[in-house]
């Protein structure tokens, strides 16, 4: 069901605290590992698959890539006509809120990370890139922090709440984060610390990085 991943990202060199807060996680995990100072990062990574959502949300879900496409997130509003592309021709010109709903049955992959988001169907392919959102909100909020956009974590948040409640399950179940009740705190949490998502018709992959959190007092992760 899951597995815990070690992206090797060369950086300068992390804080002692950090590196502690990462070491606590990595042995919550099915092993411990070791980390040469300040080269390696630590992310946990969750697969969710239709009968963790059945088993543990019981909710049904006849296209899991669809299954991040179940809100009405301001995050995709502008780029509906884009995404309508996808679609066979017939299900066209019928409005933002058919397309979002034709798209849950019609997606076949989606991967989303720091720079972009890329939703496939068959042969088609479309991309929403960080400058094009990054663009949109300094026209509409010139004042807001743009540039600190998390595209993975938005996208999150387009999901139901099947599929946030069964990721929040798995982390505290598997790896034994300390995630608080509260949709809103949830929702908080996995703004920030989703930092990748890949899905296609088999599973649904979540890279959750709990050192993007606020810290403690010690400079300790919140979570653990």
């Amino acid at each position: 069901m899951y597995s815990i991943i070690i992206l090797f990202i060369k950086k300068k060199l992390m804080h002692d605290a950090k590196l502690q807060a990462s070491q606590q996680i990595a042995a919550q995990g099915s092993s411990k590992i070791y980390f040469p100072e300040g080269e390696y990062i630590i992310m946990i990574s969750i697969e969710i698959r239709e009968k963790d959502l059945n088993e543990l949300a019981r909710t049904e879900v006849g296209n899991l890539p669809g299954a991040l496409f179940a809100g009405t997130s301001p995050l995709l509003r502008p780029f509906m006509k884009k995404l309508e592309a996808l679609l066979p021709q017939e299900n066209r010109g019928r409005g933002d809120s058919y397309v979002l709903y034709a798209l849950h049955s019609h997606i076949d992959r989606v991967h989303a990370d720091e720079s972009l988001i890329a939703v496939k169907s068959g042969e088609l392919e479309v991309m929403i890139r960080r400058e094009e959102l990054g663009e949109l909100i300094g026209e509409r909020y010139p004042t807001t922090s743009h540039h600190r956009l998390n595209l993975p974590g938005l996208l999150f948040l387009q999901s139901g709440p099947a599929l946030q409640t069964v990721c929040a399950i798995i982390l505290r179940r598997e790896h034994k984060l300390h995630i608080p009740d509260g949709r809103r705190t949830l929702r908080y949490i996995f703004h920030l610390g989703v930092a990748a998502i890949d899905a296609d018709k088999e599973k649904i992959t979540i890279h959750f990085d709990p050192q993007r959190l606020p810290k403690r007092a010690d400079g300790s992760c919140v979570l653990v």
